[in-house]
């Protein structure tokens, strides 16, 4: 069995901008295309013109995300609804999480409801919640005073490895055509509609933050990072992405690369985790504790009726206070 030690690092000359660099980037400025528009051929399942369609418009970042400026020429059809597929179980992860983001996607913006109340993004930083039934409302604990939500809900189902899958996809858009080709495996695997377990794979996990990062993102913002190459990196992957929408923030390593190959052989790997992902605790001013969510994306076994407990920060306006009379 590998071990695998997580470090958070909160600082800009930590380990992980020590050991990363060389970032590839998508951030919201114009509107971008990857790939080539002429003499297409899908990087995914390999097929051209002459065998399949490119009509639709290939997101590179899920548009639930808020994505409307990066699109990509390399993918196909097919390939496009099979995506979308994944894609379906990476937003009942975020569950409430994209409603508290008020971020508008394809179909407006999205809708959390539990059995007593119904939760909608009214626009961008602003939610508006139905209460049907106040006396029996325990999903949702409103700390006023220090303006924060505490919440208790149970989440949509989704199936854990489409998730990771839909997540690492994102990557592969992001390379260029010469570091693409050293990732035929992790194609393979991202292709295979059966993939089997991956429980002892260390790489089968997403570190992720909700909320407390010094501002929200009104629009997806990705970096992925090549690990600098010399002896003190060996136990390190070679890429990792970051990705942050809202109020959400995700870090993955990209699993089953040629240049990776020598990790299963150590005994211990290292995985520095941004800051976007390390919660930090306070008492008074002091700087107390850093923690970790790591959540586990190996199974492809559907998840049902899964808790998530969580505190966000709010702010209730005049009209949500007239409202509760």
């Amino acid at each position: 069995m590998i071990s695998v030690k997580m470090i958070p690092c909160i600082e800009e000359d930590s380990l992980f901008f020590k050991v990363y660099g060389g970032a590839y980037a998508l951030i919201p400025k114009t509107k971008i295309f990857l790939g080539k528009k002429e003499n297409r051929e899908c990087r995914f399942c390999g097929k051209d013109s002459k065998e399949t369609t490119f009509k639709m418009k290939a997101h590179i970042i899920p548009e639930f995300m808020g994505n409307k400026k990066y699109f990509s020429y390399f993918e196909c059809d097919d390939c496009n609804q099979y995506f979308g597929q994944l894609e379906d179980s990476l937003f009942n992860f975020a569950g409430i999480f994209n409603t508290l983001s008020t971020i508008k996607g394809k179909k407006g913006f999205p809708k959390f409801k539990t059995k007593s109340s119904d939760f909608r993004a009214k626009e961008y930083g602003t939610i508006v919640q139905k209460n049907h039934d106040p006396e029996n409302e325990d999903s949702f604990i409103y700390d006023e005073e220090n303006e924060r939500m505490n919440i208790d809900v149970t989440m949509p189902s989704y199936v854990p490895q489409d998730v990771y899958k839909s997540l690492v996809k994102i990557a592969l858009c992001m390379l260029p055509d010469e570091e693409f080709v050293q990732h035929k495996n992790t194609v393979e695997w991202l292709m295979s509609k059966s993939s089997t377990q991956h429980s002892n794979n260390p790489f089968f996990n997403v570190f992720r933050k909700i909320g407390g990062n010094p501002k929200m993102f009104p629009e997806p913002v990705a970096f992925l990072l090549r690990k600098k190459l010399d002896k003190r990196t060996d136990k390190f992957p070679t890429y990792v992405l970051l990705l942050s929408y809202g109020i959400i923030s995700y870090q993955v390593f990209i699993p089953f690369i040629d240049s990776d190959n020598h990790l299963a052989k150590e005994k211990e790997i290292i995985f520095p985790l941004e800051e976007h992902v390390v919660h930090k605790i306070y008492v008074g001013d002091k700087l107390y504790e850093l923690s970790i969510d790591k959540v586990s994306l190996s199974s492809t076994e559907k998840k049902r009726n899964e808790r998530h407990q969580a505190s966000v920060g709010f702010k209730i306006t005049k009209d949500f206070r007239e409202n509760k009379k």
